[in-house]
């Protein structure tokens, strides 16, 4: 494998995903998507086809929880994993 192939397999773009569980309540889950896969991910969001149960295609499920948002504690840490700013991973998906 060349460099270039071992730096996108290694990269990850982390981003705060929202929902409803099939009883309503609502859950948080932070996923790292592979570059390669970010637009398709975003598409898969967008139009409601995007499958949890089945993300490894994108990336990877990194951690979840039940709730309206994650805890502080819990952002701050998956922001030092991926050493990035805990600001930015509280952002929703914005229209792209």
């Amino acid at each position: 494998m060349t460099d270039k192939a071992n730096n996108s397999d290694l990269t990850r773009t982390i981003v705060l995903v929202y929902g409803l569980l099939e009883d309503n309540n609502p859950f948080w889950v932070f996923v790292a998507v592979k570059p390669s896969q970010y637009q398709p991910f975003i598409a898969a969001q967008k139009d409601g086809t995007l499958n949890l149960y089945q993300f490894a295609p994108y990336g990877e499920i990194i951690v979840s929880g039940v709730g309206k948002s994650p805890p502080d504690e819990i952002t701050i840490k998956v922001a030092e994993m991926y050493q990035t700013d805990p600001e930015k991973l509280k952002k929703q998906i914005s229209a792209e």
